[in-house]
């Protein structure tokens, strides 16, 4: 079975190959190079407070990260479920995951940077 991510890239593979005008280099540069994921020893996604920082201006590269982020930390697990989450001034995302053994976690993204954008601008 595919994990979202995978579909996703998959789909976005799919459509850029397809398209009849040019694109430039920098449009299909992979989009995860171009996300920057806030790296700090109390950011481990376990809670709000702890919630792991995607640096992002775009909701479908920032979403892509959010997946990435799973894929690469948590293998073994598949998502199960997912919240949008609003604290303060903040946007969270809670990605809800499971194991093979039925173990449940929750993963926080903080999302303000890219909640609501496509490519810099609102949507």
């Amino acid at each position: 079975m595919y994990s979202p991510f995978r579909i996703f890239l998959l789909a976005t593979l799919t459509s850029v190959l397809f398209v009849s005008t040019p694109i430039s280099a920098k449009e299909t540069r992979h989009h995860v190079a171009q996300t920057t994921v806030q790296k700090t020893i109390k950011a481990d996604g376990s809670s709000i407070e702890r919630a792991i920082v995607i640096i992002e201006n775009d909701t479908m590269r920032g979403i892509a990260a959010e997946y990435s982020w799973i894929e690469e930390h948590m293998p073994e697990y598949r998502v199960v479920g997912q919240a949008l989450l609003k604290k303060n001034d903040s946007v969270y995302d809670r990605i809800d995951v499971q194991n093979e053994a039925g173990d449940i976690r929750s993963i926080y993204f903080d999302i303000k940077s890219f909640f609501g954008m496509r490519n810099g601008k609102p949507l």
